[in-house]
């Protein structure tokens, strides 16, 4: 287990205005989900693809919110960078403890407008069997759209991506020096 709260670890945490922000974009997506059900129900309309995508976009929004107000409440850090790797809590498929050695490489990207940090592991069939069936099944989705398995957004971080990217690279580069 990495340690946690040394003295030059980089802890941070959730930004309490994001959270918000997104706390209410998922909201108003679950209420558009349960107009489009009813709507869909109607007589005038009887559709089932509105049904079918209001249930949808209930179900995945509905789980995004209770994710979110859980994150608006629990002060947990999203992100420790220490000597020996990182935790991440970033997301609700956040990679956990990662070791330096186990980082195969570290890449800043963009993905539909938005900027994320992407981590590649070198044994990543290990790691992804130590994740739950959900957990792990997202994992893989992500991995096969941006090749990385541990994914970083900004907006889960409240310092800049780019410089949380180059204080990452400068601890990983150092533990490969030193190995």
């Amino acid at each position: 287990m990495l340690p946690v709260h040394q003295p030059n670890d980089l802890i941070i945490y959730p930004s309490t205005k994001k959270t918000i922000g997104l706390v209410l974009a998922a909201l108003v997506f679950v209420v558009l989900g349960v107009v489009f059900i009813g709507v869909g129900q109607s007589e005038e309309e009887n559709s089932l693809g509105l049904v079918v995508i209001g249930g949808i976009s209930v179900v995945f929004f509905g789980a995004c919110l209770v994710y979110l107000v859980y994150r608006l409440f629990n002060r947990k850090p999203s992100l420790i960078v220490s000597d020996e790797g990182i935790v991440d809590h970033s997301s609700a498929i956040g990679g956990g403890e990662l070791k330096w050695a186990d980082i195969e490489g570290i890449m800043l990207y963009d993905y539909m407008g938005q900027r994320f940090i992407g981590i590649r592991l070198h044994d990543t069939e290990t790691f992804l069997a130590r994740q739950s069936g959900f957990k792990k099944a997202l994992m893989k989705a992500n991995q096969g759209l941006v090749q990385a398995t541990v994914n970083i957004t900004q907006t889960a971080v409240k310092m800049p991506l780019e410089d949380l990217y180059v204080l990452m690279m400068e601890k990983w580069e150092s533990d490969r020096a030193s190995a």
